[in-house]
This record gives structure tokens, sequence and C-alpha cells, in this order.
């Protein structure tokens, strides 16, 4: 029978209840906490054998924020239900100092690198007669990159290369957008930390727990459930809310990200309440909340 080592023990606990930093308190998923207690980008989930929900640890963004975008002017007044984007700014081109076949680090002179800040995300490296490196990264320092496996080959200055950050390093709510349009920027969980451990509002900053799997209240764009019976993929939009499809021939979320599906509701007034919702359960409300299966990331 094979003995595992306390090493791989730690590995599967964290991976269901987050990876805790060393003399820090446990934070629950549904606080937000100025104070930074677990790695981020760490997953977790409900110890409970029938629970199917996820959650990764990220921090609310802090560049270029909004005055009050997680808390009470967030979209619809609240900020809970929102979804929260990814800030996937690369770091722009390496100058590689050391990079050799086999090793595990790589060194550069330029630019300077945040300590940790693509910690969770991606190196890419191309050099001409060299193999293509696509490796993990597990942490930074300014001048050192550590990767998650060896370098299949060796890199010069003359080598095409960059950090992508994880997804979970950092998010933004709608309208803090990373990229040339809110739509344009990736969403990697909803927001469901409506308070800190002091009962205050979430603010720029602060550590959380975004949900990126299973049963989620969502904010609707516009339309509450789907226009047809059967309708059931959601979309994140750009304002942070969720829509349906409307109809099986609607081009206007072609390409937009799938989040999940819809899960359940409230139809018209009438319907019974096994069909909901059924195929005249789609109603235009504006403002309304979608119960969605989320399926970001499990």
């Amino acid at each position: 029978m094979r003995r595992y080592t306390r090493e791989e023990f730690s590995q599967v606990f964290d991976s269901i209840l987050g990876e805790r930093l060393p003399g820090v308190p446990e934070q629950d998923i549904y606080r937000a906490s100025a104070v930074q207690k677990y790695k981020r980008g760490s997953r977790r989930t409900m110890p409970s054998s029938i629970d199917h929900r996820a959650w990764r640890y990220t921090l609310l963004g802090t560049i270029n924020p909004i005055g009050g975008a997680y808390g009470p002017t967030g979209y619809g007044g609240v900020s809970g239900g929102m979804g929260l984007f990814a800030n996937g700014i690369t770091s722009g081109a390496l100058t590689i100092v050391t990079a050799v076949i086999g090793a595990r680090t790589v060194t550069i002179s330029a630019p300077a690198l945040t300590v940790d800040a693509y910690a969770g995300g991606l190196l890419t490296m191309y050099e001409s007669g060299q193999p293509i490196a696509m490796l993990g990264i597990l942490s930074n320092t300014a001048t050192v990159i550590t990767l998650d496996g060896p370098l299949p080959g060796t890199y010069t200055a003359a080598a095409t290369a960059q950090l992508t950050p994880g997804p979970y390093n950092e998010v933004f709510a709608a309208g803090i957008s990373r990229s040339a349009g809110g739509a344009f920027d990736p969403c990697v969980g909803i927001l469901n930390s409506p308070l800190d451990e002091g009962g205050n509002e979430p603010t720029a900053g602060d550590f959380v727990w975004v949900q990126t799997w299973g049963l989620c209240n969502t904010w609707a764009s516009g339309t509450y459930e789907g226009g047809l019976g059967g309708e059931r993929d959601v979309y994140m939009m750009g304002d942070g809310a969720a829509q349906i499809n409307l109809a099986l021939t609607d081009a206007t979320r072609l390409g937009y990200q799938r989040i999940g599906f819809l899960y359940t509701g409230t139809g018209p007034a009438g319907e019974a309440v096994a069909e909901h919702p059924g195929p005249t359960g789609g109603i235009d409300t504006t403002l309304m909340n979608h119960v969605v299966f989320l399926q970001i990331a499990p």
C-alpha cells in the first residue's frame, strides 16, 4: 500500500480548505478581509459531501478603482452577485539573463517585477532554434521566476518572452476595465462577500473568496430567464451582470463568455411551480436575479 507524505496530505487539504498563510485565522467565504489570509488563487470547497460549490481567493483590485465599486454603488446598488473580471495585463517583454534547459528558474534583468504578481500565471518564451516554453509560475521576485516544470530549452536575451498573471491574482468590478472595454475582460468569479470582518462593505484592497462553481445568484442584465422554453446558457456581460441567450437564433451574445446554465427561478403568475422556468417562463423584468449553476472553475 502506498504511503502518502505529509506534503501530499497538505496539498489535498489545501485544495479543499484553501492554502492558508501561517499564523492567521480562517476567513469565511462570505466575508472580505483587509488582511491576506490565504495564497491568492487558493481553491476552497465546503467540507460537506453534498455541497458542490467552489471558490477561489483573490484581491479586489486597487488599480484605477472607482469609489465604492464593491460597495453600495456596485451593480444594482449592491455588489453581491456581481461578476468580477481578471487583470490579464502581461509583464511586457522580458530581458532574459539566465534560462538553461532543465532549470526551473529564469533570471531576468528587466522589467522589475512586483513580488509574486505573476504567481499562478504563465510564462511563454520563444527563441529561434529552441522549443516554445509554456510553463506555470509558482512564484516570482523582482528578477527571478520560479516555474512548475523544467525549461525545454536554453534561452538568451534574444528570446521573446512575457508573463501573464494568474486569473485570481487581482480582480476588478465592471467599469474598471483593464482591456479596451469591459466586455473584453474575462469573468473569473462571482462576488458574494457583502461585508468585511468588521461589518463594513468590501473595498478595493480587500481579499475575498469569489464563487466559481455550483449554485449561485447573479445579477441579470435586463432580462430574467430565457425568452423561450429550454433556454439555459448564461453569458457574462460587460457590466458584471449575466444574461440568457434569448433564442436559439439570437446572435447578440455570440462569442460572449459562457459562465454556466440557468438553474431555476420564478415564472409568470399562474405558472405551475414544477414548470419554472417553463415554455413561457421568460419574463422581461429589469434588474432581476438569476439562479445559475456556475461553470467557471470547478
